[in-house]
């Protein structure tokens, strides 16, 4: 999305969509593919990057990278399903090289208040950024020097908000909410890294933990072995093993059934899709083996969802907040 509030389609079309912004925060998207070129792709990136202030950036697909005034940057490419949050100091680095694939990433501009109702100051995350601002002149700092992995449920919550049907003051509540979830989530990713470090990959191992999940994911209905998995991707199952939790912070299968159910909730959040076709699209043979699942991931039976359908209703929040 751009910042007059034009959405880019996955065919590179602008399709209007009011651009979410407050005080205390903005959403913007920038949804592009090789029918922008390069020079296209990177004013609509520069435009979302190149401003002062606090930024949680997730690539959902593709890479980026940043450019300080020409000059190579020393930050760490942001690959695939990672992200950071970060400080610009508005003369920033913007996004670079992403032409020759189809890209997805989103934004989320975070004033310094609303980040500082949410962090307090004596977190080591808050620290850390505090003394890089004091001691350093770079144009960008991470809060944390290694990009963070996108859980099946930041996924999830950010397609909650890119398809938010709410508006007006239902809205502004909607997406905070929504945003502090992704930072209480970054938080406490943040937190276990400190404490168990994940090892650095190569590229080329790093390239293969992304082709495994691309499999997995095309493939939820009918998942391989993990001997299979590894051999088409090119390592062994030892590896695997270790590499994909490295990368997405959870075992392979675990990875799955997160994405699984964070997948069956939205279709039913819909409410045009009957229980038992949600778990046939999920690879579960009995709809019974799916609803113990559900309930054992979320706490309640799938036929609950109806009543967040009905709490989440635009029209029930309208009328709450008018009488």
């Amino acid at each position: 999305m751009t910042q007059k509030g034009e959405q880019m389609t996955p065919k590179g079309e602008i399709k209007d969509r009011p651009f979410y912004g407050s005080r205390d925060l903005a959403i913007g998207y920038s949804k592009k593919n090789t029918a922008l070129s390069a020079e296209q792709g990177a004013i609509l990136l520069q435009e979302q990057v190149n401003h002062r202030g606090y930024q949680m950036i997730f690539v959902l697909k593709g890479k980026l990278s940043f450019d300080e005034d020409g000059q190579a940057s020393t930050l760490p490419l942001l690959e695939s399903q990672q992200y950071n949050l970060l400080w610009s100091s508005g003369k920033s680095a913007f996004p670079k090289g992403l032409a020759d694939e189809s890209n997805e990433i989103v934004f989320v501009e975070i004033s310094p208040d609303f980040l500082s109702r949410y962090l307090p100051d004596d977190h080591p995350a808050a620290i850390h950024l505090q003394s890089e601002q004091e001691a350093t002149t770079n144009p960008v700092i991470l809060f944390s020097s290694q990009h963070l992995h996108i859980t099946p449920e930041i996924n999830a919550i950010l397609n909650g908000i890119e398809n938010s049907p709410h508006t007006g003051f239902c809205e502004r509540l909607f997406l905070e909410s929504k945003v502090i979830e992704l930072l209480a989530i970054k938080i406490s990713q943040l937190e276990l890294l400190q404490q168990q470090p994940s090892p650095r990959l190569k590229q080329e191992e790093l390239d293969k933990m992304q082709e495994a999940r691309e499999i997995l994911i095309q493939n939820i209905d009918r998942p391989f072995s993990l001997r299979t998995l590894a051999h088409m991707v090119g390592t062994n199952e030892f590896n695997l093993k270790k590499q994909f939790k490295a990368v997405y912070g959870n075992t392979v299968y675990g990875y799955l059934n997160q994405y699984k159910m964070e997948q069956a909730k939205a279709m039913l959040l819909q409410g045009d899709s009957r229980i038992s076709e949600v778990s046939e699209k999920m690879g579960y043979k009995h709809a019974t083996h799916f609803t113990s699942a559900f309930k054992k991931y979320f706490g309640y039976l799938p036929h609950k969802i109806k009543m967040f359908v009905l709490l989440f209703d635009p029209e029930i929040c309208l009328v709450l907040f008018t009488t």
